[in-house]
């Protein structure tokens, strides 16, 4: 177990067959395509292995993850250094400095889960980890623009909107504009 905090847990991605039939089942959901990777682009059990079976077994510097609330899986979350990409990967980024700085992407795959409160707790205790655990000095995540309860409920984490990234990712056959939001790492101030 990667953590666990309020309810929620979150784990490594396994590579073995149920872990891919979840993924499945939450990437050819209508109502979830809507926000992750679009209703165009379903990932069925097959491109989901070939897609996630890579990160899975360590070939790529994501690193990926279940969560669960109250011990049932509900989504989907990936985190990596921005370092660890290639420099044409970093760049879309369009920060001056990367080192220890984290990204992240998530997404509850179960729709009755949503609008609970769910996100800010797993978001912040994944930000909480990223900081203490990890010493990133800033997590960022690139939401798009029309997504407003993703951004809200990442705003309520603590996120602040820095930069507009212009036709930053594709989704429905459209290149879509994307906030990067950043949360900065607290510095501690030791009073004498």
């Amino acid at each position: 177990m990667l953590l666990e905090k309020d309810e929620i847990s979150i784990r490594f991605m396994q590579d073995n067959i149920h872990d891919y039939q979840l993924m499945a089942k939450w990437l050819t959901d209508d109502k979830v395509l809507k926000y992750y990777e679009g209703r165009d682009n379903p990932f069925p059990l097959d491109k989901i292995i070939e897609s996630y079976q890579p990160i899975v077994r360590g070939d790529d510097p994501v690193v990926a993850c279940l969560f669960y609330y109250q011990n049932t899986p509900i989504g989907y979350l990936q985190y990596y250094s921005l370092n660890d990409l290639p420099e044409s990967d970093r760049q879309m980024y369009c920060l001056e400095e990367t080192d220890n700085v984290y990204a992240m992407d998530l997404f509850i795959g179960e729709s009755q889960y949503w609008n609970q409160g769910i996100g800010t707790k797993l978001i912040s205790a994944v930000v909480n980890y990223l900081f203490e655990e990890l010493e990133a000095k800033k997590v960022v995540i690139d939401p798009q623009v029309w997504n407003t309860r993703a951004i809200r409920c990442y705003e309520k984490c603590g996120f602040v909107k820095i930069k507009l990234l212009r036709e930053h990712e594709l989704h429905e056959g459209k290149y879509w504009n994307c906030w990067l939001m950043a949360i900065e790492r607290k510095k501690s101030v030791h009073l004498y």
